[in-house]
């Protein structure tokens, strides 16, 4: 049996052949290119050299190719006492009942992502975004297109669940705001499709609110906001860039909604509920329903040292 090495399967390549498919390669990636949409099939996240790669632009590929994809769990864990979930997915691309390739992709609840989320509700968000990653490990496999895209953004290592793609750190110049504020302000909304936490109305990959869960809603979802709360010259203008939120702006917000007996100002809510009186709040475009926050603070203006920080 004669040896088998790189070297020996290069001088036994068609090279004319070979040349050929590398052009239809690049003809391709250019179609590629040339028909996915930036913000919806694919991103370009902060700290990385390439796009990546959204789920609809996975789906529009394997469907330009014509390959029909399925899935299998390979391994899982659903620990309901402890809240902790984990998905190993493989998925397998078809054309003609013929394997093409396949992808692997994995996602546990532990994830930073997660972290502000119950485990015992996202046992299903956790299957999803397992099965979203191996689709699109395969289909970066199947069209070659790793040299244009990256792996999902789940594999960056970049925190990007806000609406405006940026990590929630802290500066040295600007220090932002802590997660009890966070949570206090934008509550705790996650998309079940996407898997993204939400910060305002909208997932800011759907781009829409159809698959948006409440686990629980902050200041920005009272039914008694009004439109013009969010105007330009609204205060919750802030509350829509959560990514650049100060810990001084999170804290003037809180402030001017709950109150601050610090410094002696009654909280807006208070005032608007005591206009309503027993009559029910008018809703607004951007009003919800059925207010319920993370901290039972809202309600009343906050004792000496209790504003959040």
């Amino acid at each position: 049996m004669s040896e088998v090495n790189s070297l020996s399967i290069i001088e036994n390549t068609d090279m004319t052949s070979f040349k050929a498919t590398m052009s239809k390669i690049g003809q391709f990636q250019k179609l590629v290119r040339e028909n996915l949409q930036d913000g919806k099939d694919y991103g370009t996240i902060p700290g990385t050299s390439k796009p990546t790669l959204y789920k609809p632009g996975a789906e529009k590929i394997l469907m330009l190719m014509g390959l029909q994809s399925t899935y299998e769990i390979l391994d899982s864990t659903r620990d309901f006492k402890e809240g902790f979930f984990q998905y190993q997915v493989r998925c397998t691309l078809k054309k003609n009942e013929m394997i093409i390739t396949q992808g692997l992709g994995a996602c546990n609840s532990r994830e930073k992502k997660y972290e502000r989320q119950s485990g015992f509700n996202i046992d299903n968000t956790i299957l999803k975004m397992a099965k979203k990653r191996s689709q699109v490990d395969a289909s970066l496999t199947v069209a070659s297109l790793s040299e244009i895209f990256t792996q999902d953004l789940e594999d960056t290592g970049v925190d990007i669940e806000d609406n405006n793609n940026h990590s929630h750190t802290t500066t040295a110049n600007n220090e932002l705001a802590s997660e009890k504020q966070i949570n206090l302000i934008y509550g705790n909304v996650v998309c079940e499709k996407c898997g993204v936490r939400v910060y305002g109305f909208k997932c800011p990959k759907c781009k829409d609110d159809k698959n948006l869960h409440y686990e629980a809603k902050g200041i920005i979802h009272s039914h008694f906001k009004t439109k013009e709360d969010f105007g330009k010259t609204g205060k919750m203008t802030l509350a829509l860039m959560p990514a650049k939120l100060t810990k001084s702006q999170a804290s003037d917000l809180i402030g001017w909604w709950i109150g601050d007996s610090t410094k002696f100002i009654i909280g807006e809510r208070k005032k608007r509920e005591e206009a309503e009186g027993a009559k029910p709040a008018k809703k607004g475009k951007l009003e919800i329903k059925d207010d319920k926050a993370p901290f039972p603070v809202e309600d009343e203006v906050l004792p000496p040292g209790d504003m959040p920080e």
